[in-house]
Order: C-alpha cells, then sequence, then structure tokens
C-alpha cells in the first residue's frame, strides 16, 4: 500500500490543469506554436525530457496554489505569478524540507514553462529578485547522503530476485522480481530515471548475439549522445525469467512495448519507479535512509574513483556523462580518495608509532626484569 502524498507537494497533471492553461501549454507545443524558431515552435525544438521537466514544475505550481486557495481558474496564468504568490511558494518549498537546489529548480522550471504560457510577460525576476540572483540568496550547499557501494545495491537486486520465486502469492512475486531487476540494472549503470523508464523491448533493450544489450537514443540521454552497453551476463537469465513469466502476467493479455508494466498491467513511467526505488530502499535501509534512482548515479560516481584511483574518467564513462559534468556534479568520489589516502597515510603512521613504542615497552620490561639491574640503577640515581 503507498503512502498518502503531502498533499503541500501535489504536483497537478495536464488534465487537472485549469482549462485556460492546458490550451496555451498545448498551444505552444504544437508544431504551428506561437514563438516558432526556424519553422518550428519555440517548445519544439526542446528535448520531450525538457518539457516534461517544465510541464511537472508548472504542475507543481498549480498544485501549490489549489492547495493555497489561490487558484482561480478564470484568471489569467500570468496573473498569479506576483510577489505575494512566489513568496507563499517558498515559504512551502522550505517547509516541505526543499534544498536551496530543488527550489531553484522549481523556479526555473515555473520560469520556463511560463515563456510558453505567458511568452509576452517578464519572469526573470523569479531567479533574479531585487536584482540578486536567487543562487546567492539560496543555501546552494550540497546535502550529505548515504553512500552505498555498488555491489551492495547489485546484491540487494539480486537478494529480492531470489526471495520473490519462492513466494506463494503470484502479485507479490510479480512485483518483487520486477523491483530486484530493476535494482540490479540501476546498480550496474545507473541510467537516468527518464531513460531507464523508456526502455522497451526489441527497441532499446534487446538481445545481441545472445546477450542482453541497452541501445539508448539521442532522445532518451540527457546529453542528447547514444548509449549502448550490455547488461551483466549474471543478470540476462533473471532478464529472461521476467520477459517470460512476471512481464506477461502483469500484463494479463494486454500488449505493451514497455519493459517495466505495473500491478495495473500499465507501463511503470518515472513516477511509478520513483516510488518503488524509494519504497523498497525504505524497507532495505529504514524510512531515513530512503532514496530514489539519482542515488545510484552518485554511489558509482564516489566508488568508481576510489576502486580505481588511476584512471579518473572510469565513473564518466560508466555513467555515461562527460568527465567535466562527472567533476561538477559527481565529485564526491574524488574527495573520498583523497580523504581515504589521508587516513591510510594516518593509520600507517600510527601503526608505525605503535610499532616504536611498543617495541620501547618491550626493551624496558626486559630491562625491568634483569637480575640486580633495576638495584644497580636505583644506586646510580641516588
Amino acid at each position: 500500500m503507498s503512502r498518502p502524498v503531502d498533499p503541500r507537494r501535489r504536483c497537478l497533471t495536464l488534465d487537472e490543469w485549469p482549462a485556460e492553461d492546458r490550451r496555451r501549454w498545448e498551444a505552444a507545443r504544437s508544431p504551428r506554436g506561437r514563438g516558432r524558431i526556424s519553422g518550428r515552435s519555440r517548445a519544439a525544438a526542446l528535448k520531450p525530457s525538457s518539457l516534461e521537466k517544465y510541464q511537472e514544475g508548472y504542475g507543481r505550481w498549480l498544485g501549490f496554489l489549489a492547495w493555497s486557495g489561490r487558484l482561480d481558474p478564470a484568471s489569467a496564468p500570468e496573473a498569479r505569478v506576483n510577489d505575494d504568490s512566489v513568496a507563499a511558494y517558498l515559504e512551502i518549498l522550505f517547509d516541505c524540507g526543499n534544498s536551496g537546489h530543488a527550489i531553484f529548480g522549481r523556479l526555473q522550471e515555473l520560469k520556463a514553462a511560463l515563456k510558453f504560457i505567458a511568452p509576452g510577460a517578464d519572469f526573470a525576476w523569479l531567479t533574479l529578485p531585487d536584482s540578486v540572483g536567487i543562487r546567492q540568496q539560496l543555501d546552494m550547499t550540497r546535502r550529505s547522503f548515504a553512500i552505498h557501494h555498488p555491489r551492495r545495491l547489485y546484491g540487494w537486486g539480486l537478494r529480492l530476485m531470489r526471495k520473490a520465486v519462492m513466494l506463494n502469492g503470484p502479485q507479490r512475486r510479480r512485483v518483487m522480481l520486477r523491483d530486484g531487476l530493476l535494482i540490479a540494472l540501476l546498480a550496474a549503470r545507473a541510467m537516468r530515471l527518464r531513460s531507464v523508464a523508456s526502455l522497451d523491448l526489441d527497441t532499446r533493450l534487446r538481445r545481441v548475439d545472445g546477450q542482453w544489450h541497452v541501445l539508448l537514443g539521442p532522445a532518451d540521454v540527457k546529453t542528447g549522445l547514444p548509449l549502448t552497453y550490455a547488461v551483466p551476463p549474471s543478470l540476462g537469465a533473471w532478464i529472461d525469467r521476467y520477459v517470460t513469466v512476471e512481464r506477461a502476467e502483469l500484463l494479463g493479455g494486454h500488449f505493451s512495448d514497455a519493459f517495466w508494466i505495473g500491478w495495473d498491467g500499465k507501463p511503470l513511467g518515472p513516477r511509478g519507479i520513483e516510488k518503488r526505488i524509494r519504497w523498497q530502499s525504505a524497507k532495505e535501509f529504514g524510512p531515513a535512509g530512503a532514496f530514489g534512482p539519482h542515488r545510484f548515479r552518485y554511489c558509482i560516481a564516489t566508488v568508481a574513483p576510489v576502486e580505481d584511483p588511476g584512471v579518473p574518467a572510469n565513473g564518466a564513462a560508466i555513467l555515461g556523462i562527460t568527465r567535466s559534468t562527472f567533476a561538477e556534479a559527481y565529485d564526491r568520489g574524488e574527495r573520498e580518495t583523497v580523504a581515504r589516502a589521508f587516513l591510510k597515510g594516518l593509520e600507517a603512521e600510527r601503526a608505525e608509532t605503535e610499532g616504536l613504542a611498543r617495541r620501547a615497552f618491550d626493551r624496558r620490561r626486559q630491562r625491568d626484569t634483569l637480575p640486580g639491574e633495576n638495584d644497580q640503577n636505583r644506586d646510580e640515581a641516588a
């Protein structure tokens, strides 16, 4: 049973938007939408993932307005964005425990969505209030969180699958085996949420020369660069099992190309995958240790430089990103490597001094136990 969603955090889906907001958004997304660039609408020039992100961000804003009683469906979208409403929105984001990075991201998403919904209005002030960048006014310190070795996470996924096949209840078995496979795949390569949600049979996940491969196209990857790699051989039999048994049972006779299928027989989208990882991680590591799919990327980024500090590009290669992006966003591993080297030096120094102290203590003990030597030393001291 899923946990209830805090009403302050609700993101209104597109079909829940006020009619005018929805009409403007859909018009901007159409090929003949406003703000055309080289014959295309401005929205059509963006990646689908970017548009989905802006749509969700605007839905988060509308969710706040609805919760706080500020959403007047009859008012123009731009009329709702004012100093008072934005200040109240920021206060709720703070109260919900959002970090400075998350709050800045929400404001960016709102501003980006408004470019299509209200293209004639100027909302630059959303991230530049009083001519001072919002980043300078927020605490942009990155939060510390637990890093788990990818081997630990991979073993967790395998353990769930092994446990699933022993269950008597078919529904629990289907969902647990699917979740275990999802966790193991994330532990192996840590695809971004949208990439792992986009997996479908025979296109983005298929057999090549007898081994399962992930084949992501430019539209499936944030960098816009194709990403192809082989799935660990130890997962091959589990994918075969999931495809022929659990996935088929979840579909219940319906047809879908989507690889991840929910208990209701429909594709398990990004939100569904996020919820499953958080639910399973809360069971594994406790409620305070719950995390989402993106944590797998941090874990690989942290461990890769530690495991092989002589090849700093390993983490970037595994995650399918540039070394500059890796250094900027996932630099915990480099810090951890330096810290470990420092601690290793401390331990070596401690071992050496302990050895010297032990030898000195042994010599003193031997000296103290020599017959007549203590009496002689006392006589000399006198």
